[in-house]
C-alpha cells in the first residue's frame, strides 16, 4: 500500500508542472495601410501584381500547450517543444520541415562569436569597397544628425480590449549641405505605440513558456562568452546603423530611449517618410537623355527621394516589408548627390530707394509607408494536438540556422 501511496505522489509530481500550464493564444498581424510608396510602386508594371499581396495583412497565431509552443502563419510553422527539446519548423509553401535540436543550438551558439567577427569584417570590407566605387563616397559637405526620442502625450483608450496609453517613438536623420546653407532632408521614422500597463494572460503565458525555454536552452552554456557575443552584436548594429559620422553615438542614445518605453505593445502605427527644404530636385536622366521618372509634384528634394525610392524598390521588391528602410537610405544619397554645389552669384547692388526681399523656403512632407501591426484575438480555448504535428507527406531539409551557418 505504502508503495502504491508512493508511486501515485511520484507521479503526481512529474504531472504537477503541466497542471498549472493554462493553454493561451493571440494573434499579432501587420498591414501596409498606407503611403506614397504603395501609390507609387502601382504603376511599375513588374511589381504590379504583387501589390495586393504586399498589401494584404500578415498574420501570425502564437500558441503555447503546456510544454509545447507553436507560431502558426499561413506559409509556415514554428514549434518547440521544451519536453523533446526540438524546434521544428514547417515549410507549407515548400511542403518541407527541419529538426534542430537544443544541443545543436547550442553548438552553433559557440561557434556564433567568430561567425559574428566574420561578418562584421565582411561588413567594413564592403564600406570601404562601396566608397572606393566612383559616386559612392559620402560628399565631405553632407553632414548627418541622428536622434531619437520617445514621448508620452497623455492619451488613453481601449484598444483591442485593453486599457492602453500612447507613447510616440521618433527616429531621424537629418542631411544638411553645409555648401547650400538653410538646405536639408530629413528620414524620418515614426511609431505610434499604444502599450497596457497590466499584460494579457495569454501572452503571459507565453512569456513564462519562453523563459522555461531560454533556461533549458542555456544549460551549459559559456554566458560570458553569450555577452561578448551580445556586445559584438550590438557593434555591428552601431555599424549597421549607417557607418557615417555620429552613428555610434546616434545608436547609445537610441538605445537608452529606446528603454523608456514601458508595458506590453498591443497596436503599433509606424510611418516612415522624408522631408525636404529649400532644395529643388533635377530628374535623372535615362540614356536618352530624357528623365527615368518625372520628380513627384511640387518639385522637393524629398519628393525626388521618393520617387528613387519606388524605383529602388522595383528594382530589388524581393525584400517585402523590409523595403522602405533601405531603399530610402540609397535613394536620400542619390537625390543629394545630384544637386552639385552652386558657386554664389555676385549680389548686385542694392538700390538706394529699396530693401532685398526675403529669401522663402520651400519644406515638403513625404509619408512614403505607413504600416500597422496589432495584437489580438486573446484566447484560452483549448489548442488542438494537431498544431504540433509534422504534416503528412512532407520531406524533412536542413534546418535555416545549419544553412546560415554553412555559408
Amino acid at each position: 500500500m505504502q508503495s502504491r501511496i508512493k508511486k501515485l505522489l511520484t507521479l503526481a509530481m512529474l504531472i504537477s508542472p503541466m497542471l498549472c500550464y493554462a493553454d493561451a493564444s493571440y494573434e499579432k498581424s501587420t498591414q501596409i495601410t498606407g503611403g506614397q510608396l504603395v501609390d507609387m510602386l502601382k504603376n511599375y508594371a513588374m511589381i504590379s501584381k504583387q501589390m495586393k499581396s504586399l498589401t494584404d495583412p500578415k498574420s501570425e497565431i502564437t500558441m503555447v500547450h503546456g510544454n509545447q509552443k507553436a507560431v502558426v502563419s499561413r506559409d509556415s510553422t514554428e514549434i518547440t517543444d521544451l519536453d523533446r527539446q526540438v524546434i521544428i519548423r514547417v515549410d507549407n509553401t515548400k511542403k518541407t520541415y527541419s529538426v534542430m535540436t537544443f544541443a545543436d543550438m547550442r553548438k552553433m551558439m559557440a561557434e556564433m562569436p567568430q561567425k559574428m567577427a566574420q561578418m562584421q569584417q565582411q561588413m567594413k570590407d564592403a564600406q570601404a569597397r562601396a566608397a572606393q566605387q566612383p559616386g559612392q563616397a559620402i560628399p565631405p559637405n553632407l553632414q548627418f544628425n541622428f536622434t531619437t526620442s520617445v514621448t508620452e502625450p497623455g492619451v488613453s483608450k481601449v484598444v483591442n480590449g485593453q486599457n492602453a496609453t500612447q507613447q510616440i517613438l521618433t527616429m531621424k536623420m537629418t542631411v544638411t549641405d553645409s555648401n547650400n546653407p538653410g538646405t536639408n532632408v530629413a528620414y524620418t521614422l515614426t511609431t505610434e505605440i499604444w502599450t497596457t500597463p497590466d499584460m494579457p494572460p495569454e501572452m503571459k503565458e507565453v512569456q513564462d513558456f519562453d523563459m522555461r525555454f531560454a533556461k533549458a536552452l542555456m544549460a551549459g552554456v559559456d554566458l560570458a562568452a553569450f555577452k561578448n557575443m551580445a556586445a559584438n552584436s550590438n557593434a555591428a548594429m552601431a555599424q549597421m546603423f549607417g557607418g557615417k559620422p555620429g552613428a555610434a553615438e546616434a545608436f547609445a542614445q537610441m538605445q537608452k530611449e529606446l528603454a523608456k518605453i514601458k508595458g506590453t505593445r498591443i497596436l503599433e502605427i509606424q510611418r516612415m517618410g522624408g522631408t525636404g527644404t529649400g532644395i529643388a530636385a533635377s530628374p535623372t536622366s535615362g540614356a536618352g537623355g530624357s528623365s527615368a521618372t518625372p520628380p513627384p509634384s511640387g518639385g522637393s528634394a524629398a519628393g525626388q527621394v521618393a520617387s528613387d525610392t519606388a524605383q529602388n524598390t522595383a528594382a530589388g521588391e524581393s525584400s517585402r516589408l523590409g523595403i522602405p528602410g533601405s531603399a530610402l537610405g540609397g535613394a536620400l544619397m542619390s537625390a543629394w548627390g545630384r544637386h552639385k554645389a552652386k558657386p554664389a552669384a555676385p549680389a548686385p547692388a542694392p538700390a538706394a530707394t529699396t530693401s532685398p526681399a526675403p529669401a522663402t523656403q520651400t519644406t515638403v512632407d513625404v509619408t512614403l509607408m505607413e504600416m500597422t501591426t496589432q495584437t489580438n484575438n486573446f484566447s484560452r480555448e483549448a489548442i488542438p494536438s494537431s498544431v504540433f504535428e509534422i504534416p503528412s507527406g512532407f520531406k524533412q531539409v536542413p534546418s535555416p540556422m545549419e544553412q546560415m551557418m554553412a555559408r
